[in-house]
């Protein structure tokens, strides 16, 4: 803006022909102008003058003084404007010398120099060691121009760099400190001694031991031990997302959650055989309201568990069973999700997620299959899901239950052909009587399947006619188990932690 500034006034002064000045007529000049200033000195009739100065003039006769100073014409086509006169033109003036421009020629220099500087700098802005006129911070330091809070942030940041450091290598050397007397039980393999291989190990398993308080499940039992009066022989893990319910959103009414056909049915029947664990990945606070609407009278589901119950691994949850405490020869769980059966696969029926559908048989088409394994006593269920390979189970239990009954029928009627043919069976014969029953076509599934039925409805009616009694119990222990929980700031300064049960 300088430069542009300088040169115009280098070319006024030199070459002053290129642009000429506009100059304005002077308003005396104007015809308009004239009138107005005659009027105004004229003495009004009767009075004296305005002033001394006005005394000599002479005085304006009335008709002049009612006459328009412009021409008269009667037509406005041929009025025609007054000619203003043209001014006159300035002189010539001659280009300055070169000795009148000192502020364009130090201005260039500057200039030339400070691009000269900033080329050879690689056109960085900031010039703190010189070389250039205009460059920032030339002859001074670089801390001059740096503010107080700057200053202040930059010690600080020195202050944090240092702690961590010295955290790093602190915590790195109490990592791989030499193992205590109680250590010493669990990392059996571990040495001792300050040797490289030696401090590695321990700072290594110490590290793992860290990380795994967050990525495995809080006990390494998640159930408790089995009461041998009321236990069943059989477990059974059931997924709660996808298997059990179907969750959906929408923007008329939320999420809302959908219960699958036949799931009453199917946890109260099996409940007789197997120890029914609810095992989710959601969050407590989400899915235990729901496994408790699932449940809503105690006995079907005797454990949940949650995804506090999981184990971390890459990204994904797993249901590990063998933090279960239960004998896996003898645990049986359902799931829809991969991620979450992928450390017992040999365990796991694997289902396809429901999406909902309210015509959906799945689990009831399952309960002949888990009523087989614990009629049957099967000493380990893995090698019989393992059998079944990636077939749709109860389609392919369907299918060998029906050649395994008709097989039955074919030895039924051999051994009545055969008892026809002896002397007694035909005596027994020809006076109408028999010795076949209607039990004899019947396999050892459908006796077992008749006495699981009655046991059922048993259960149903004992549930029916003592409802109340279990509900207010219920309540009471729900009670219980709020107040045991209330424990007030003051109470622990004035009476310390709350004992354990047992504890004197």
């Amino acid at each position: 803006m300088m430069l542009g500034r300088a040169l115009n006034r280098s070319l006024l002064r030199a070459r002053p022909f290129l642009v000429a000045p506009r100059i304005a007529p002077p308003i005396s000049r104007s015809p308009h102008y004239q009138f107005q200033h005659r009027y105004s000195t004229q003495q009004p009739p009767g009075k004296g003058p305005r002033d001394p100065s006005a005394a000599g003039s002479d005085a304006i006769s009335p008709t002049g003084a009612n006459t328009s100073p412009l021409p008269s014409d009667s037509s406005d086509s041929t009025r025609t404007p007054p000619q203003e006169p043209s001014p006159p033109s300035p002189p010539p003036n001659p280009p300055p010398p070169e000795s009148q421009l000192p502020e364009l020629e130090l201005f260039l220099k500057e200039t030339e120099k400070a691009e000269k500087a900033s080329s050879d700098r690689g056109g960085s802005r900031g010039r703190a060691g010189g070389g250039g006129g205009l460059g920032r911070g030339e002859g001074l330091p670089k801390s001059a121009y740096i503010s107080s809070t700057d200053r202040k942030r930059e010690r600080l940041a020195r202050v944090f760099f240092g702690s961590f450091i010295a955290f790093l290598i602190g915590g790195t050397l109490y990592m791989g400190r030499e193992l205590d007397d109680v250590e010493r039980k669990y990392y059996k393999d571990l040495q001792q001694g300050w040797g490289p291989s030696a401090f590695y190990a321990r700072l290594k398993a110490r590290t793992n031991d860290l990380l795994n308080f967050y990525n495995e499940p809080p006990f390494e039992k998640l159930l408790p031990d089995p009461l041998p009066d009321y236990s069943r022989p059989y477990t059974l893990v059931i997924s709660l997302e996808d298997v059990c319910v179907h969750s959906t959103w929408d923007r008329e009414y939320g999420w809302r959650i959908a219960k699958r056909p036949g799931l009453d049915y199917f946890l109260a029947y099996l409940s007789q055989y197997y120890e029914i664990v609810v095992f989710t990945s959601q969050h407590e606070q989400t899915a235990a309201p729901v496994i408790q609407k699932m449940d809503q009278y105690p006995g079907y589901i005797m454990y949940p568990l949650f995804r506090a119950h999981t184990r971390y691994k890459n990204g994904k949850y797993i249901k590990d069973l063998n933090y279960l405490n239960r004998d896996l020869s003898k645990v049986i769980m359902l799931e829809a999700n991969p991620d979450a059966w992928s450390e017992n696969p040999n365990n796991t029926i694997k289902m396809e997620p429901w999406d909902g559908d309210p015509k959906d048989k799945e689990l009831i088409s399952l309960i002949p299959f888990l009523e087989y394994i614990a009629a049957m006593g099967i000493s380990d269920v893995r090698l019989v899901i393992e059998g079944f390979g990636d077939k749709h189970v109860p389609t392919e239990f369907s299918r060998r239950e029906a050649i395994a009954r008709a097989e039955h029928i074919k030895r039924v009627e051999e051994q009545r052909k055969s008892r026809k043919s002896t002397a007694g069976g035909a005596l027994l014969g020809a006076l109408g009587m028999s010795r076949q029953s209607a039990s004899e076509e019947k396999t050892f599934m459908d006796l077992a399947r008749e006495r699981g039925l009655q046991g059922y409805h048993d259960m149903q009616k004992h549930i029916e006619d003592h409802k109340e009694e279990m509900l207010q119990q219920q309540k009471k222990m729900e009670k219980e188990a709020a107040e045991m929980m209330k424990t007030s700031l003051s109470k622990i300064f004035t009476e310390g932690l709350p004992k354990p049960p047992g504890a004197q």
